[in-house]
């Protein structure tokens, strides 16, 4: 079985503009998610589907610079972007058994063991599941995620919904269905979810550009190692502990 890393990822964020090619540690943060889905042993192929806003140009063209697969698409129907760049850029042969892993881009600490974790309990019953992620419920820091799909039940996905979150956030629809797909998620302990590693403002970006301080010859440092700092230092979590999070990742209390 192939797999295909989709990676989603755009210059138009609302509460950061531009950070997809921002500056850290010596390059583009999209490139820092390029080069960990690369490192990935169960990866086989990386693409970056971005949109056809006229501001993405630029992310094309210095992916395109990188050696990097690029697709463009829709800008807020997510699941046809993902849907169209499997149609375009994966051979047609692929898609019976292949399967596509979903990474967003603002996530440049995702661990190539993280990942390989969970495209393994996908792949180790050979066409047992349709869905497999890591985050429901979460436990891992957030920016861990990582969703693998097979490609029929994506494409189908993408053909059947006709809801908007669905098709904004790509992968609802799969979950929402159980009757229709066979879906589990990877869980474990202990629980991490209080960690927030993921780019969406300026004290995120803060966070990560002290995290990759502390490793100036390690530019791939593993989750383990980032806990072990953050332990360490806790004065560094605290830099973006005050940002919103994601709905996934909130509280009763709100955190």
């Amino acid at each position: 079985m192939t797999v295909t890393a989709i990676i989603q990822a755009r210059m138009g964020s609302t509460r950061l503009p531009g950070k997809t090619l921002m500056d850290l540690a010596g390059k583009a943060v999209v490139m820092h998610l390029v080069d960990r889905a690369k490192a990935a042993r169960l990866i086989d192929r990386v693409i970056v589907a971005t949109s056809t806003a006229a501001a993405d140009d630029v992310l094309e063209q210095a992916l395109h610079a990188a050696g990097v697969l690029v697709y463009r698409g829709s800008e807020h129907d997510v699941l046809n972007r993902y849907a169209q760049a499997t149609r375009t850029l994966i051979p047609q042969d692929e898609w019976e058994t292949g399967a596509v892993v979903r990474l967003t881009a603002d996530d440049p600490l995702k661990d190539p063991v993280v990942m390989d974790a969970t495209i393994a309990a996908f792949l180790a019953e050979p066409g047992r599941w349709d869905y497999v992620c890591n985050n429901q419920p979460p436990w891992l820091p957030e920016g861990q995620d990582t969703e693998v799909v097979a490609i029929p039940a994506l494409l189908a996905a993408d053909d059947a919904s006709d809801d908007a979150y669905e098709r904004e956030h790509a992968t609802p629809y799969l979950y929402r269905h159980p009757e229709r797909f066979r879906c589990h998620s990877v869980h474990g302990t202990p629980d991490l979810s209080a960690c927030r590693w993921t780019l969406d403002t300026a004290e995120d970006m803060a966070f990560f550009q002290a995290v990759f301080a502390e490793f100036p010859d390690d530019p791939m440092p593993g989750m383990d190692k980032v806990l072990a700092l953050l332990e360490q230092k806790p004065e560094i979590a605290a830099l973006n502990s005050e940002v919103a999070r994601s709905a996934l990742y909130r509280t009763e209390t709100g955190e």
